[in-house]
């Protein structure tokens, strides 16, 4: 319940989101609208005897084409046969009639139905009487197939679901990728930190002094050269100009702010050293290590994901090409 919560309020809270579902459902209304409007695919009526078993069909236009979903019961003495036929009845085109047939005894039954339901979508006329019986006596039983479900009212909602759920996901995905990547962005920008913090110190400058003349050094590259560590210690330099405020708490609270242990532990470090002189050359240089470690192993991680990432996009171009392929058959069916 509370992710559902959630993803309402990040509804409600993006507005590119918002935005992405009302089109979806746009379009989907509209398309459901066509399909209303279109009617059902069998555009004639059913011609039915006193029993209520269906004995012809009376196509609404021969210049159209039409399909006509029925069930069969073939009736040989007490065994029975059911089955499912649909009947397509294309726009009349003056073609001359068809008829299948097989020799084979054992398909007799099966070809003489086959070509049943071929003289009746071949033929032109606008009432099509059903026949009764068969060749061999048995008794055919027409009946309307009310199982029989318009597909595309069936798919429809279901592919609604499915790209209102790859949006909603895609953002949470997107919040969650945003953060892991300004925690990597962090770590990347930590070792070199740390190794002009560790040679400032070194030489005999205050934390504060350090931090404040390696955001100096940052400025000069310009903006557009700085990853998200520079740019959010600089800012961070900015506010404590007038040093009103611990460096290493700055420090400490951005790094909880991000989630980032390791800049956690450089500040912890650089908090034991304000306020009881601890030796922090040594624990830095020891960071700084661990830092490289980290750095290549992100750096190999990006590498790898390149292949990965390229996978996303194939999957929409496939998405899109199956629907591109199937509404030109859909709208006509």
């Amino acid at each position: 319940m509370q992710k559902l919560k959630g993803y309402i309020a990040l509804i409600k809270a993006d507005e590119n989101v918002s935005k992405r579902l009302f089109l979806i459902t746009l379009v989907t209304a509209l398309f459901v609208l066509v399909l209303v409007v279109k009617g059902p695919e069998s555009g004639g009526k059913y011609i039915s005897d006193e029993s209520g078993n269906i004995i012809g069909i009376e196509r609404g236009s021969l210049a159209t084409s039409e399909e006509y979903d029925l069930n069969l019961s073939i009736i040989n003495g007490k065994d029975v046969e059911e089955r499912s036929v649909q009947i397509e009845k294309q726009a009349v085109s003056g073609k001359n009639k068809q008829s299948n047939g097989k020799e084979d005894k054992e398909t007799e039954r099966e070809a003489e139905i086959t070509g049943i339901i071929t003289d009746i979508e071949l033929s032109e006329d606008k009432r099509i009487r059903l026949p009764a019986t068969l060749s061999d006596g048995s008794r055919l039983v027409w009946s309307v197939n009310k199982k029989a479900v318009d597909t595309s009212f069936v798919l429809i909602p279901v592919i609604y679901v499915a790209l209102v759920f790859l949006v909603i996901k895609s953002s949470v995905d997107s919040e969650k990728d945003d953060g892991k990547e300004k925690r990597q962005a962090i770590i990347m920008g930590m070792p070199r930190f740390t190794n002009q913090l560790l040679l400032m110190m070194n030489a005999g400058m205050i934390l504060s002094d350090a931090v404040e003349r390696i955001s100096d050094s940052y400025e000069i590259f310009g903006e557009e050269n700085m990853g998200y560590f520079e740019q959010e210690l600089v800012k961070l330099a900015e506010k404590n100009r007038d040093h009103r405020s611990s460096t290493a708490e700055i420090i400490n609270e951005f790094a909880a702010e991000n989630n980032v242990k390791e800049l956690m532990r450089i500040s912890t470090i650089l908090t034991e050293n304000e306020r009881r002189g601890s030796d922090v050359i040594d624990n830095l240089e020891r960071e700084s290590r661990y830092l490289w470690d980290d750095r290549k192993i992100i750096a190999r991680e990006k590498g790898k994901m390149i292949d990965t990432k390229m996978s996303y996009p194939l999957a929409i171009l496939l998405v899109l090409l199956i629907v591109i392929t199937m509404a030109p058959a859909m709208l006509t069916m």
